[in-house]
């Protein structure tokens, strides 16, 4: 397919006029889909889908263009053809555009990994004897994604990840489930095994009477994927430049440094360990790592092209939105055997739902407890809890109440397949803080 885009691309660059650039971005996939009820399988299905846009740039003025492939070169280029046409169309009758800003130094890059994943069909088979006995739910989703970028410079970009995720629950009744998720470039049994281990020893705790918490503050252990939902709120213009300098940040008191968090919590936006491209949509190459929050402070921000040419800051290939795509937390001292007994008496979450801000310039967040939540006493785990509300500050579970986390992390890729499977990433570890507060 890289051959192919190339060839689309250069078609494309031969036919702008004088004054005129383009660049084109290919997104696509070869993905296979499985949906299991009752540990069977209820639908399966492949995707083959490839779509191309296209920018004109003319004049101070730009317009896009989107497709889908067919993978048929006459066809293709004949729809190229005509995307142009009706672009300049287009531009003719827009405003100049004052924040503009695309690349045009040639930084061609290739990223291809190889692909080591098993067949579907044989990953699928080994989930079904796994989960034999229980009422799995859940879809497995599996194959390449790939991303390319051409310019009217000559820059071309390629990157190709194959990959999986398969996100499961265990019902017990009712709502009582414990809910569970793997994701990866290769697929580990061994690894899998252990983590169907766990969720069968939480469904036998689950099956034991739940307990209703008082109202209050609790010693607490969020898991990686409940720590992945607190980060994705936050990652709604907390990170990004242009809500800091319009002062809609909810970290902007960590920005002016008005709060400082525990000088244990250091965050990332790790590109180089994720599972998304190291380019952007405008052609600008990606840093390896951008240092968001070193020791505790603030030490820097996801700047896009547009708000680096608005406020006058260094780009750092950020999408449009500022938001990370391959965010990672560093690990703690807590190995995974140790979680309990660190604990001692408190909540153990394995999940949240629900989020919102509840105070924004506040960081902070409201929420539920979800599917296996737990009340833990002197190191052991004795029910599940009913759902409770909690409402904290984000300021205060990375700060001053922040007591460790542990020393293993989890790779956290997004479930999300609107319209294509996401290549959003987190890597983070569990972290266990002091007097967080249920509400409700």
């Amino acid at each position: 397919m890289k051959e192919y885009f190339y060839k689309l691309a250069d078609l494309a660059v031969s036919k702008t006029k004088a004054g005129e650039f383009i660049y084109l971005n290919l997104r696509g996939e070869e993905s296979d889909f499985i949906r299991l009820n009752h540990a069977k399988i209820r639908q399966n299905g492949h995707v083959s889908q490839y779509y191309l846009s296209i920018t004109l740039i003319f004049g101070g003025k730009q317009a896009h263009h989107s497709l889908s492939l067919s993978k048929n070169f006459e066809t293709d280029s004949m729809s190229v053809s005509n995307a142009l046409n009706s672009l300049r169309d287009i531009i003719a009758q827009v405003e100049i555009d004052p924040y503009i800003l695309y690349s045009t130094e040639v930084n061609s890059t290739e990223t291809v990994l190889k692909n080591e994943l098993p067949e579907s069909e044989n990953v699928v088979n080994e989930i079904i004897t796994s989960a034999k006995g229980l009422d799995l739910v859940g879809i497995f989703a599996g194959g390449n994604i790939i991303a390319g970028f051409a310019n009217s410079a000559g820059q071309k970009n390629w990157f190709e990840k194959p990959g999986f995720n398969f996100s499961w629950s265990v019902y017990h009744s009712t709502d009582k489930a414990v809910k569970s998720g793997y994701a990866g470039y290769k697929w580990d049994e061994s690894r899998f095994n252990a983590k169907m281990e766990k969720v069968r020893t939480e469904l036998e705790i689950m099956k034991r009477t739940p307990v209703t918490i008082k109202r209050g503050k609790y010693r607490v252990y969020l898991a990686p994927s409940a720590l992945e939902d607190f980060f994705g709120v936050i990652g709604w213009g907390g990170f990004g430049i242009k809500s800091q300098k319009t002062k809609n940040s909810s970290l902007i008191k960590l920005v002016e440094n008005e709060v400082t968090l525990n000088e244990a919590v250091t965050v990332t936006e790790n590109t180089i360990e994720g599972s998304s491209p190291n380019f952007n949509s405008t052609g600008f190459i990606k840093p390896d790592v951008v240092k968001l929050i070193e020791k505790g402070k603030h030490a820097g921000s996801l700047v896009s092209p547009r708000s680096s040419k608005e406020y006058g800051e260094i780009q750092n290939g950020a999408n449009g939105y500022e938001m990370p795509e391959s965010l990672e937390m560093n690990g703690g001292n807590i190995v995974a055997t140790d979680i309990l007994k660190v604990l001692d008496t408190g909540i153990y979450l394995n999940n949240v739902h629900y989020l919102n801000y509840s105070d924004r310039a506040s960081c902070k967040v409201t929420g539920m407890s979800r599917f296996a939540a737990f009340y833990v006493k002197n190191g052991e785990i004795t029910a599940p809890i009913n759902v409770m509300r909690f409402d904290e500050s984000v300021f205060k579970m990375l700060g001053e109440n922040f007591v460790d986390a542990t020393s293993e992390r989890e790779m956290l890729i997004s479930t999300d397949t609107y319209g294509q499977r996401s290549t959003e990433s987190s890597h983070l570890p569990g972290i266990i803080v002091k007097d967080f507060s249920f509400t409700l």
